[in-house]
């Protein structure tokens, strides 16, 4: 079904064939419908959306790309928008709301239940990348003296088709005092009473801590939904795994698009020139530093000018440098990401990256050493050239792992740096190494 709508949906909006679409749409998972939207221009989007049951088009939009999203929300009409936002659960619906301007979003949330409303102002007072701004206020919750009998009555009331994985259990003052999950309240004797069955959760999160660290948590922990307190421990909302499930992808794709010099608006991009845009400030910065190393070269042409029999080994350092460079930063961004480097215990990694790049450094030498001495028949050369390659590779894999580090250290997200920062710096620093050292080398 999905090949067939994805080959055939631009001939049967221009053939007027919308209420057989309507039909082959409604019998699809949204996913499927928001892979084959992501990429068409605005215009198709929207008229596809308008053709879904209201339920159905609210679950499209929340499963499209965050880009398309809010290019949809912003173009389409406001009226039929109010009605997606109204039957979505309140962290998609605070995302979207938080990107309209002021007056939209406030004609939105005020023609949605007051309820919901709150819920989805409380949430946009949340960082996005926070736990706040990644939980969800529809929650089941209970006090420590209810019992089974009426706890489950009033979720026969309540359901409104949310998943249930854990009853949080609070005090008078609202403070998180335990959890009960499904089996137990199911295996429960009618009139037990909450205190006696809960258990305190193996996760609690805190409303202001970062989405990543969050992630990482729940792999951690291996859970399927953790209550969210403030500073007091009053229960605020809950976080469920397919919210992070969105959030490690969603990580993942910014590392990746950071480390190419790009952004995720270029996948879903039509226009050559927008792509362009998005792809050249990077290729900007490489090419300043292109100028440098040119500088760099001209500058050893011009005072010394028996070195010109290492340029042609230039390729060979700039190329190796960056390599190892490279993996070294890679490497390090995802322990970053993963939780496996800890803040305040980052100098294992530093120098387990030395002893690595030790090992790689003094091969790599020896051969090239041997290779460039034997092909010149030249053993000044040969000793030139790779003694300056060994501490050049060093020194780049040094570059590879603390860059990121700095990185995390200042705020910056460190997938950055193991893109065209480390390219660029490590082409500068390997050839001014590569080239002052094996001058010094051949001038004795």
């Amino acid at each position: 079904m999905k090949t067939v709508v994805e080959r055939n949906l631009k001939n049967f909006l221009e053939d007027g064939r919308e209420n057989e679409l309507a039909e082959m749409l409604a019998s699809m998972h949204p996913a499927d419908i928001a892979e084959i939207l992501n990429p068409l221009d605005m215009e198709d989007t929207i008229k596809v959306i308008a053709l879904m049951e209201v339920e159905h088009a609210s679950d499209v939009l929340v499963e499209m790309s965050e880009s398309s999203r809010d290019q949809v929300a912003a173009e389409m009409p406001l009226e039929k928008l109010t009605e997606l936002v109204a039957e979505m659960d309140s962290d998609d619906a605070a995302d979207i709301v938080a990107e309209l301007p002021d007056d939209e979003a406030n004609k939105v949330l005020a023609a949605i239940e007051q309820k919901d409303a709150e819920g989805v102002r409380r949430l946009m007072m949340y960082d996005e990348e926070t736990a706040g701004g990644l939980m969800q206020v529809e929650m089941i919750s209970a006090k420590e003296d209810e019992t089974v009998t009426h706890l489950v009555e009033r979720i026969r009331e309540i359901d409104d088709g949310r998943d249930v994985y854990f009853i949080f259990i609070v005090d008078n003052a609202n403070v998180l005092r335990g959890q009960v999950n499904m089996r137990q309240l199911l295996l429960a004797w009618p009139d037990q009473m909450m205190k006696d069955l809960m258990t305190f959760p193996s996760l609690v999160v805190r409303v202001d801590e970062d989405q990543e660290a969050v992630a990482q948590k729940f792999q951690k922990y291996d859970v399927q939904s953790a209550p969210v307190i403030d500073d007091q421990g009053h229960l605020l909302g809950r976080i469920t795994f397919d919210d992070i499930m969105d959030v490690v992808h969603e990580e993942m794709d910014q590392d990746f698009y950071r480390m190419a010099g790009s952004s995720e608006e270029e996948v879903y991009s039509s226009g050559p020139a927008k792509i362009a845009t998005l792809r050249m400030p990077w290729l900007l910065f490489n090419l300043g530093g292109g100028f440098i190393t040119s500088a760099i070269l001209s500058y050893f042409e011009v005072a010394f000018t028996n070195i010109l029999i290492l340029v042609p080994f230039v390729p060979m350092v700039m190329g190796l440098s960056g390599a190892v460079g490279s993996q070294s930063a890679t490497i390090t961004v995802r322990g970053l990401a993963m939780g496996r480097i800890a803040e305040g215990k980052v100098w294992p990694n530093v120098l387990r990256e030395i002893r690595i790049s030790t090992i790689i450094a003094f091969s790599l030498g020896i051969i090239i050493a041997l290779g460039s001495g034997f092909l010149h028949s030249a053993a000044r050369l040969g000793l030139a050239v790779g003694i300056s390659i060994v501490t050049a590779i060093i020194v780049s894999t040094i570059l590879g792992a603390v860059i990121p580090l700095l990185f995390k250290a200042l705020k910056i997200d460190p997938a950055l740096a193991s893109g065209p920062v480390v390219t660029s710096t490590n082409d500068v620093v390997s050839l001014i190494i590569y080239m002052g050292m094996g001058t010094a080398i051949l001038s004795m």
